[in-house]
């Protein structure tokens, strides 16, 4: 069981991060964790299987808006996995609502602490790396990942972009046809799943015929409002 500091802490990875689902669950016989994003993966893995030497990076680290910058600046692809790991928590840790791919402003407030502990991150990530040991990661296409391991006891936690912001997770990734592969590629699937989006009259058009559950949340990314709206929880089940 992961202790409440890192359970805040690591629902604070939610928006770029869709892990968390799998840090509140108790695990399964097999798990895989699967994600797009290159650097979320690598991430993953680095926590995985080179703990020490990533807790390293952030040793004499500081929490600086000159730095943020200069990470910002860097091009992973010329690093090495644990470094392009650390930049990339860094960056997600220290930007305004997490955003690292689009628009990314560090983030910052005259009434909280940086969102980044760095005297307590080794702590947090080895509760995270124990939680990885035995999940399997990997870094699909969401219609390969579903073929390779659809069977009946199979149950898939599906988070794509929502409806008009399918380029939240980086262009070209995710388009508006995607949602009705996905739709199509779900009816014929052999094990359960459940969906997250949000609630629009194209959703429930493309997912017709499936369960769906309505859902009220509060985005808490504003700046100065916390606004209320709908999301559907969409499964065949």
């Amino acid at each position: 069981r992961l202790s409440s500091a890192s359970l805040e802490t690591l629902m604070q990875w939610r928006e770029h991060l869709p892990a968390w689902v799998l840090f509140r669950k108790p695990p399964s016989q097999s798990e895989v964790l699967n994600d797009i994003n290159r650097d979320i993966v690598t991430l993953y893995r680095c926590v995985q299987q080179h703990l020490d030497e990533l807790g390293r990076h952030f040793k004499f680290q500081l929490v600086a808006r000159d730095e943020f910058r200069r990470k910002l600046a860097e091009s992973p692809e010329v690093m090495t996995d644990i470094q392009r790991a650390a930049r990339f928590l860094y960056l997600h840790q220290n930007a305004f609502a997490g955003h690292v791919d689009r628009t990314p402003a560090f983030g910052v407030s005259a009434k909280r602490r940086p969102r980044i502990n760095l005297l307590h991150l080794t702590e947090t990530l080895s509760e995270v790396h124990i939680r990885l040991a035995d999940v399997y990661i990997e870094n699909l296409p969401y219609a390969e990942l579903i073929h390779r391991y659809d069977r009946p006891g199979t149950f898939f936690y599906i988070d794509p972009p929502y409806w008009d912001c399918e380029e939240d997770y980086g262009k070209g990734i995710f388009c508006k046809a995607d949602f009705g592969r996905l739709a199509e590629l779900l009816r014929g699937l052999q094990g359960r799943f459940l969906l997250s989006l949000n609630d629009t009259p194209e959703i429930r058009a493309i997912f017709s015929g499936f369960l769906f559950e309505e859902v009220q949340v509060t985005y808490s990314s504003s700046r100065t409002s916390r606004p209320r709206a709908k999301e559907l929880f969409i499964s065949n089940y």
